[in-house]
């Protein structure tokens, strides 16, 4: 008899998986834009190359309905929190003029559509 051949054989050694480590702020900021683009769990999840599993779980730990975010205990004083939020509201102002122009560039007919469908 061949004992060799009803041995299971041995399956190679993994390599366990690890999870990417993602920051508070920017769980935050994924069930934000899911709540605001209304978005499916599953949408938002691929948008971000992130599992919907994970998704699912951030959303559950954050307690909140649909994005709302929870109260954050501020550890900064109040002129502090203020010079952080200005400047975050600069850069955002400044992000938001460039979406403005972007969608300006793409959104007008260049030359050459004129030139085929013109007059």
């Amino acid at each position: 008899m061949d004992r060799e051949r009803d041995k299971p054989e041995k399956e190679p050694a993994s390599v366990p998986q690890t999870k990417p480590a993602y920051t508070e702020e920017y769980k935050r900021e994924v069930i934000a834009h899911m709540a605001s683009t209304g978005q499916s769990l599953k949408q938002t999840a691929a948008h971000f190359g992130v599992s919907a599993n994970s998704l699912r779980e951030w959303k559950r730990r954050a307690g909140a309905p649909l994005g709302a975010l929870p109260p954050v205990a501020s550890t900064e004083s109040p002129e502090a929190e203020l010079r952080r939020l200005r400047k975050e509201n600069r850069e955002l102002q400044a992000r938001c003029e460039i979406l403005k122009k972007t969608v300006g560039i793409f959104s007008s007919p260049s030359s050459s559509d004129t030139m085929q469908f013109g007059k």
